[in-house]
């Protein structure tokens, strides 16, 4: 580990956020590295939080909200609506590598809710239902939630997560984890990745999990457990592909719904990493530290290293029109959550996450050199696209680039005035 000091000099407008020109002592560390989570000033167990079920549980203690219970569902539905989960980005996973690995299986998949803050597990037959929280300043909030009735039930902070969501596959910050592994017909892991992104193509994903939808001739290692269906997948990869149903493996009514969508696995998979990413540089900054994490977040968050995709994608369950309705649009009705799905997951190669508290209110300074560097790229002429972004031209054109640029400018809050000026300018 070098341990020199550097000073760091942060150069734009914050629009009162911090200074014009600030210095900041940083000490240089490997990306392997782990960061000291526990020290202030992010004091990971003890700091205060402000993360979406932290608020909504103190809503719960004031009074101000209460948590409704039925006899099918017990608080599930209500949680979902509370933090406005939809029902439609359920996916179902049947490995055995989360908690309650006794009660999942093929026959009875732990489901997984989500959207651009919040993430939440449940699984027939279990005593809670578990919840992943971002907090800007933080990282990723575990919780649990008793599903027996309660006159005042409350979400509890759990930390036993951290065995797992704590390691390299989370970037060694407290993080979210989405793995791929091939498995038993009892769901236990056979063979496959830890650490899934948009980056890995899809034949590495979806190992250990249900997919519907339909992709074309592309393969990936969903729908396929057992150790003589694995064999025979390994002849025939398109085995269980392009599935829009997965009731003929189990029993799908004893579930919200019968859909694990392909658009939302995309969706998960991207999202994630950047999450991680995101809490990772944060961390760093906090803590004067500095690796070549903001680099990699920045090509992330651009799609840079994106696996392709090779045929159209369409899900099953709704997920994709209900995500492409919370998109924020510019004067000619664009957005960041725009679909293409084509041949690759959005039309505008720009991650919406930028939309999101983990984001806006992460450390200032942290925040405006990541705009900064978004927008030296999307500003790039061809030659510095090639020498320093390793990036052909024609493979992220400038009409793209001008587009994401136009968009960002009308629908981002606290942009800084670089970008503002220059937006207004290029009219």
């Amino acid at each position: 580990m070098r341990v020199g000091i550097l000073l760091l000099l942060l150069v734009g407008n914050l629009s009162g956020e911090e200074p014009l020109l600030a210095t900041k002592p940083v000490r240089q560390i490997d990306f392997r590295d782990p960061v000291p989570y526990g020290l202030q000033p992010i004091a990971y167990g003890t700091g205060t939080l402000t993360d979406p079920v932290t608020l909504l549980n103190e809503q719960l203690i004031q009074q101000n909200r209460e948590l409704k219970f039925d006899t099918e569902w017990g608080y599930l539905r209500d949680v979902l609506k509370q933090l406005q989960l939809p029902e439609s980005s359920q996916l179902m996973v049947y490995s055995r590598t989360a908690l309650n690995p006794r009660i999942i299986n093929p026959d009875n998949p732990r489901v997984v809710y989500f959207n651009d803050d919040v993430y939440l597990g449940w699984v027939p037959g279990a005593r809670s239902m578990e919840l992943a929280s971002i907090d800007p300043l933080r990282g990723t909030i575990f919780y649990e939630l008793d599903l027996k009735a309660s006159a005042k039930p409350r979400f509890v902070r759990s930390d036993r997560c951290l065995a797992c969501h704590a390691g390299d596959s989370s970037l060694r910050v407290p993080g979210l984890l989405v793995r791929s592994f091939l498995t038993d017909d009892h769901g236990r892991p056979i063979s496959g990745y830890s650490q899934i992104s948009h980056d890995k193509p899809l034949e590495k994903r979806w190992g250990g999990w249900y997919v519907t939808g339909t992709h074309g001739d592309m393969l990936h290692l969903g729908n396929v457990f057992g150790r003589e269906t694995i064999e025979e997948f390994r002849t025939n990869p398109a085995l269980r592909a392009n599935l829009t149903h997965v009731d003929q493996f189990f029993d799908t009514t004893k579930y919200l719904s019968p859909h694990s969508d392909l658009v939302a696995h995309l969706v998960l998979d991207h999202q994630v990493h950047a999450h991680n990413l995101i809490t990772r540089v944060s961390m760093e900054y906090q803590l004067g530290l500095e690796s070549d994490a903001r680099q990699r977040l920045v090509r992330y968050l651009l799609f840079l290293d994106e696996a392709p995709l090779t045929a159209t994608v369409k899900g099953t369950s709704g997920y994709q029109d209900w995500f492409t309705r919370q998109g924020k649009r510019d004067s000619q009705g664009r957005s960041l959550k725009d679909f293409d799905l084509k041949t690759r997951l959005f039309q505008y190669r720009l991650s919406y996450l930028i939309y999101t508290d983990g984001f806006q209110k992460m450390p200032a300074g942290a925040r405006l050199r990541i705009l900064k560097d978004i927008y030296e790229f999307l500003n790039a002429d061809d030659s510095t696209l090639k020498a320093d972004w390793d990036v052909e031209p024609q493979n992220f054109p400038l009409a793209e680039r001008q587009v994401i640029l136009q968009i960002v400018a009308e629908t981002l809050d606290k942009l800084p005035e670089f970008w503002k000026t220059t937006a207004v300018s290029s009219k």
